[in-house]
């Protein structure tokens, strides 16, 4: 195939232009030439996911946005957010790889180095990550998961005083529990990655950057070997007479 690979970044959240303004400057900066990337969000819904009825809120809106990708010719769809809502689901739906960004990012986080620690944005939200952490089978993986006490959305309005929290857990997470990487867990705790590798001496993971770069590598494949997930058991589509748009 012909043309540049395209890529589409979903924030899955209701309305907001800041998280698709702050995620496409970072992603432009670390885009491959022959790759075009798109972001955008749901048109209603939650400014934040870290509660199961809000996560259950946005699916059907971030289903359909990933269907559509596939009919408009994307090569992957990214779902922007750690907790990778509506993944699995997703998947059934759509023959192009759905990247989630805590799924990437874990995985990958677990080839450099024995254990890794990941940075939440609130209390709340460590359960659905211990969750997430025991789903993708790395919990032996997981040295610990510490807190910053930001949402998401005073992460973008108070990027400095979240880079020294980041940066305060972080060490605890090195020198306490023995973390060898560290993950930011949010995709609004992003744009440091290179000076906390500095500070601390250990990979230190940004969600948006690592994910997308995990997206580019499986668009690639797909695109020019068909390689894609699996369709014949865990994410087997429904048949057309069931099929989620039925509904809507």
């Amino acid at each position: 195939m012909s043309g540049k690979i395209k890529i589409l970044w979903i924030n899955p959240v209701g309305n907001d232009n800041a998280f698709d303004e702050h995620i496409k400057r970072i992603l432009e900066s670390v885009k491959r030439s022959d790759v075009t990337v798109d972001v955008t969000h749901l048109a209603k819904g939650p400014k934040q996911l870290e509660y199961w009825s809000n996560e259950s809120v946005i699916l059907v809106d971030l289903f359909k946005s990933i269907y559509e990708a596939e009919q408009k010719n994307y090569d992957a769809v990214v779902i922007g957010c750690f907790g990778d809502p509506g993944l699995r689901g997703a998947r059934e739906l759509v023959k192009i790889p759905v990247i989630g960004s805590g799924e990437a990012c874990m995985h990958v986080a677990s080839t450099l180095g024995h254990k890794f620690s990941i940075l939440a944005s609130e209390k709340k939200a460590i359960s659905l990550l211990e969750d997430l952490v025991y789903t993708y089978g790395l919990e032996k993986k997981l040295a610990s998961i510490r807190v910053v006490d930001f949402t998401p959305v005073r992460m973008l309005e108070e990027p400095q005083k979240l880079q020294a929290a980041a940066s305060s857990e972080a060490r605890k997470a090195v020198e306490e529990d023995n973390a060898e990487v560290i993950i930011l867990g949010c995709t609004c705790e992003s744009g440091f990655m290179r000076e906390l590798m500095t500070e601390l001496a250990v990979p230190v993971i940004d969600v948006v950057v690592v994910s997308f770069k995990y997206a580019e590598m499986l668009a690639d494949l797909y695109r020019n070997t068909g390689l894609s997930h699996s369709k014949i058991y865990g994410y087997k589509s429904p048949p057309e007479d069931e099929l989620f748009l039925r509904y809507i």
